[in-house]
């Protein structure tokens, strides 16, 4: 399953979430869910944590929206493991 997430107001950013990306027996090796941001792409936690998609820095309002959604991915992620 494949699913999209996007922030109500126009940030210039979205989440894709893939369920095929889950495997269960080795939870880091795949990635049910990245970040996009233009042309710029990393996994869900690492842009959380880094406040970063590649190199290119979130803004503010990119950054609370991914805190704000993260009961979300964690939802999916169990949901589909």
């Amino acid at each position: 399953m494949r699913t999209t997430l996007r922030p109500a107001k126009p940030l210039g950013i979205r989440i894709e979430l893939d369920s095929s990306e889950i495997i269960p027996s080795d939870p880091g090796a795949g990635t049910p869910a990245m970040v996009y941001v233009g042309n710029a792409s990393g996994t869900f936690w690492c842009a959380l944590d880094t406040g970063e998609v590649d190199d290119f820095t979130l803004t503010d309002s990119q950054h609370r929206w991914l805190s704000m959604v993260a009961e979300q991915v964690d939802a999916f992620i169990e949901a589909h493991s």
